[in-house]
Order: structure tokens, then sequence, then C-alpha cells
């Protein structure tokens, strides 16, 4: 079906069987130490097994003393990682996947705590990790360019099939080449030329030590997005055609990597599929070796379009495959429908500090491959009655029917979906509308009967006699009575009333209370610019969405400021009236008076709990999940769905 997509394609002296890769995350899999363990080797091989052609590890560190990022990241650092490379290439090379390695070095980014020396940057920088970066001197270039070739070198050795250098997203290589970090004088500062020059070394340290047939690709950002102090795709072109002419064999296009708002590199969901594909399409028309570019891929014919349109050799992504290991697979056999698709949500890295490594909120198999028991199919057709059809009440009925029971859902609105449907409706939020659909179709699929439009009584559960239930019965906006007020002013509304336009606001002043995304999101929706409202966001935290990952925050806020709308942190709402609102600074109690036409209350949610505690009256096994326990994200309501169904 896909003739471009699943056609072999060349880098260098290496054949790879398609034109899918997969591009490195962080995955901190790995021991402590940089090792393998079977967590990473069962995550990458579920990767090769599902069909790709090409995986690209995670970062692999070049510099084990002032070059580490993550607590559990691989590193290339030391001999003793032959064997351990070794071990990944035996689990991925009997599928006909080829591996790179990814090679890096974080520069000001890495983190101070993990490293017994100093940080090193292009010039004195702070990184993202809050440590404060030496200059490198022309010893330290040369030891880190050393360090490279050795690091190569191992890594041919342990059995992979190409090296990928990681000079983008302005970690240690970026940095000499953005003329915002490299402030330089002597041969590494100044032109293009000599900002560019270290990585003219490291391909020759690595030719070295690698020869001239092992593949070697760079990882460029070809424009940086964060205004004039930059560089830009011009810059970019002319950065992959010295790497062409130094004999690097493929260019994989990127973009960005900075703190800036108008910077990202892992896209949240605001943006749409391929929106940098003009970048790889640039370096494509200047250079004669392969391009690859993660485009923001997440449909198989439009990754076979961008490859019969001439825009890139390979279409790469990491997160397609994180929702969905066999994208590859079921794309070649025409089962796209069965695609768990990638919402671009962010969970996979906002999840981090909670699971400590790489997760997903569409899979919840993700990172976990390795202590996957095989799934029991011991449901003998016994009845699980599934109520609610928002995630996680979707999630449960197919894993439960796929376990063999008997599953009927039931939803009292006409349509499923349940807060994603809800969070559909908010700005820039349609690909949340993917998952539902997924969802429902893989309900389907796996004969789970849906019954819309209808909740039932204790009693008809009663007759139905089923085994179990699964409460997914979801949640409401929170509207605290501790506030003086909030239950009864008129001027208060929560979120839900305003997206779906049961309360229509225009022409008004309008206060905002919280600031996580469904705040943020629905003061975007008021300060549009058809409506023509005046918006103030309060939140009670000194920092703006606290919680919130990074890109997510950045992509509406950039919003917010271009539409006026005025964010104050430390402020907690005291009290609402009938035409204005009190609030305090939450360090100082200062009170504040603000005259309003609205507020909306964005205080989170509580469990609705329709039922309250007769559920088990029907049943005696009764499962909540997602909302119906506590407020949270899709993650937390997907994989809730996903254990309370292995749990029957």
């Amino acid at each position: 079906m896909y003739e471009k997509l699943f056609s072999p394609g060349r880098i260098g002296t290496l054949t790879i069987p398609n034109r899918i890769a997969m591009t490195a995350a962080s995955a901190s899999l790995s021991q402590p130490d940089g090792t393998m363990t079977e967590e990473m080797l069962a995550y990458y091989e579920a990767r090769a097994k599902g069909g790709v052609g090409l995986i690209i590890t995670e970062m692999v560190s070049v510099d084990q003393e002032r070059g580490v990022l993550f607590p559990r990241e691989l590193n290339g650092d030391r001999e003793e990682s032959v064997d351990s490379f070794r071990q990944l290439a035996d689990r991925v090379h009997p599928y006909g996947t080829k591996l790179f390695a990814q090679l890096f070095h974080p520069g000001a980014n890495a983190d101070p705590k993990l490293n017994a020396l100093p940080l090193l940057s292009a010039s004195p920088a702070r990184g993202k990790k809050r440590g404060q970066a030496e200059e490198a001197t022309r010893e330290d270039i040369a030891a880190i360019v050393q360090k490279f070739g050795q690091a190569a070198r191992r890594v041919k050795e342990g059995g992979f099939d190409g090296i990928e250098v990681h000079a983008a997203h302005h970690y240690f290589l970026h940095s000499f080449l953005s003329p915002v970090t490299n402030h330089r004088t002597d041969e590494y500062g100044g032109s293009l030329e000599n900002r560019a020059r270290i990585l003219g070394e490291i391909v020759a340290a690595i030719r070295a030590t690698c020869g001239r047939d092992f593949p070697l690709m760079f990882r460029i950002s070809l424009e940086e997005y964060i205004g004039p102090k930059g560089y830009h795709a011009d810059t970019g072109i002319k950065i992959c055609q010295m790497l062409e002419a130094w004999g690097v064999d493929a260019i994989n296009v990127t973009a960005s990597g900075t703190d800036s708002k108008l910077s990202q590199s892992v896209e949240p969901m605001y943006y749409p599929q391929g929106w940098r594909k003009h970048l790889a399409k640039a370096v494509k028309g200047t250079v004669s070796i392969p391009v690859l570019s993660v485009a923001l891929i997440r449909d198989p014919a439009y990754a076979e379009r961008l490859l019969e349109e001439g825009v890139l050799d390979f279409a790469a992504s990491v997160r397609a495959h994180l929702a969905d290991p066999q994208w590859a697979e079921k794309a070649r056999t025409g089962r796209e429908r069965d695609i768990l698709p990638c919402i671009s949500c962010m969970a996979c890295f906002a999840k981090y500090d909670v699971e400590g490594h790489i997760t997903c909120a569409v899979n919840p198999e993700t990172g976990y491959e390795a202590h996957l028991p095989p799934l029991r199919r011991d449901g003998d057709g016994r009845l699980v009655v599934v109520l609610g059809a928002g995630p996680a009440g979707l999630e449960g009925a197919w894993m439960a029917a796929r376990r063999g029971f008997r599953v009927i859902l039931f939803e009292q609105a006409q349509e499923a979906g349940g807060q994603l449907r809800l969070a559909a409706l908010a700005p820039r939020k349609e690909k949340i509308l993917w998952l539902r659909d997924s969802l429902l179709h893989r309900c389907r699929q796996a004969g789970v009967e849906l019954r819309l439009g209808h909740a039932p009584t204790v009693e008809e559960l009663a007759a139905l006699a089923p085994y179990a239930i699964l409460d997914a019965t979801g949640s409401r906006p929170a509207v605290p009575a501790s506030i003086p007020g909030a239950q009864d002013s008129p001027l208060v509304c929560t979120p839900p009333q305003i997206l779906t336009g049961a309360v229509d606001v225009r022409e008004e002043s309008v206060v905002v209370v919280g600031s996580g995304m469904t705040g943020l999101e629905t003061a975007e929706y008021l300060s549009a610019r058809e409506r023509n409202n005046a918006v103030l966001v309060l939140e009670a935290a000194p920092r703006l969405a606290p919680g919130v990952q990074g890109s997510n925050r950045n992509g509406v806020t950039a919003v917010l400021e271009i539409n006026n709308v005025v964010l104050l942190t430390s402020r907690t709402l005291t009290r609402v009236g009938t035409d204005r609102v009190w609030f305090a600074d939450s360090q100082t109690g200062e009170e504040y008076v603000y005259p309003c036409d609205r507020v909306v209350l964005a205080l989170g949610t509580v469990p609705s709990r329709p039922y309250g505690d007769a559920l088990s009256g029907a049943c005696p096994k009764v499962i909540a999940l997602g909302d119906a326990v506590q407020g949270g994200q899709i993650w937390d309501a997907i994989h809730q769905g996903y254990h309370g169904a292995l749990s029957l």
C-alpha cells in the first residue's frame, strides 16, 4: 500500500529495509552506570519487532565526568560499554532493523549533581539543570573531540550499524554553532566556519576510529526559532553543506532547542502534522545525501506523501513508536485504523519525575515491556459492566474484552468520550479526538456492547448480575464552598460551561481562577479576538501553571501574551461578589479588589459519584477508575483503565 515507505533506503554503505526511522528520546531505562538492562533491551526490541527500519538510540554520553544529563542514560565513555552495546544489537538485528547510537554531550545542560567536573560550553552559560558552565578551553575541546571518536569505536565494536552525532537543541556542539551561546574570539568563534570547526574535527575523529565506510549522520537544528539573535535556515543549510563536504552520510533535520516559547524541539499538541517539513525540504534541495526529519509525522499516509513529494528520504518519529511499537507493521499490512495514535500530549516526558523513565499516555505498556506477563484470557464470558465512556472506561472496556469477558459499556451522554470530548473543545486540541476515536474502534473491534445515552439504575445493574463493575463515572468541576460567594454568585461559571458554549461570554471582563492547562486553555478561548474579552488569570502558586509540562505551558502562554491576557501569580481568590472579586497576595496577605463581569473557576475536579456507595449492592466487585477516584490527566485515566481491567 505504501510503496515509498516500505522501499529500502541507504545511508552511506548501509541498506535499511524501509524508510521508517525511530529517532532518539531519553528512555532512562539503563543501569546507573549507563549499561543495558532488560528493560532497555525489551523496549527497543519491541520497536524492532514492530517493523521499524532504523532505530536511533537515546542519547549516549561520551563524557562520564561532565557530560551526564540523566541518572540512567547510556554511556559510551568506558570500554565496558562494548559488551553492553552488543546486547542491544543482538536483540534488534534478528528483526532486520538497523541500529545507530546517538552520541552527544549536553554541555551546560548537563546535571551538575551527576558530574564530577565543572560543566563546559562554548562560552560561559547557565544550563537547563541550573548548572553554571565554564568556557571550554582548546584542550577541553580536543579532549571531547577524541571522546566522540572513542565512543564511536566502542559502538562499532558493539555491533551497531552506524552513528548519529547530536549537534542540535543547544547541547554542547550546538552551543558552538549558535551566535546566542558562542561569544568566543578564537578559532572556534566568530564566523560560521569557525563556529562549525568542532563538527569537522569530530567527523575526522570518528573516521579515524571507525573508517570511511561506517555510516555517520548528524542531527542539526536547521532553525533556532528564537528571534533575530539566533541563526536561521540559511545558516542551517550552510552547516549541512559543510557536513556533506566533510563526508557525513546523512542529515537528521530538527529545529530549536532552547527555552524560548517560540522554540519547540519536541512539539506539544498545538502543532499540526508536518508543521516544519519545509526545513527538511530545504536541506533535501541543497545536499545530495539522505535527509531524515521528525516533521511531526503521525499518519503512514502522510509519511508516504512526504516521501513522494521529495521532502525527505526517511520518515522519522519517536513518539509515534512510543504510542504504538507496531506502527510500521500495522501500516505495512493495511491496519492503519488499529494504530494507537500519538496525540502529542507530552506525557512521555512529563511523567519522568514520577515514573523515573519514559512512558506513554495512550500506551500503558511503553517503558514496562520487560515486565509484561502474557495477557490472561480467562474472562470465560463473564459479564463486566463499565460505567462511563471516558478514557478510563473505554480503555478498561476493551482490555477486559480482550481478556475474554463479556463487556457492556454504559454512558449517560449520547456520545462517547467523556472528558476527551470536552478537552478537544479547547483551542488547537483536536488531536485528542484521535484518541477518542481509536478507543472506540478498539472497543467495537473487541466486541464491547456500547449503550450510549443511558445511565442504568442500581436495580438494573443488579439484574444484570455482573462479575465486576468498572466505575469510570468521571468528575465534575470543583466549586469550593470554602470561598465565600463561589457557589451562589451570578458571576461564577466553570470551564465546561465556557467551552461547550452553555455560557457565551463576549465583550466582558473575565477572571479565570487557576492556571492549570484547563484554566490556561479556557483563557485562550475567551481571549480570542472575535470574543473581545479582557481576561485576567489568577494563580495561587508563585509560578504559573505549576506541574504543567514546559512545552505545553509555553504553547499556550505564548498565545495568551499576544492576546493581552494578564497573568498574576501568588494570588489567591478570597471572595466572589455580584460584580467583583477579592483576592490576596499568597505571600504577604495583602488583599485586592477587582470589578469584573464573569469568574471562571478552573480549580480542578472532584469525583461525580452519581451512585454514591450503592454500587456494592449491585455487585461485590467494584473497581473505580480515573476521575472517579481523583481528577487527573489522560495518562492517569488510560493507565488506571488498563490496570483495572488486568486486575479483574
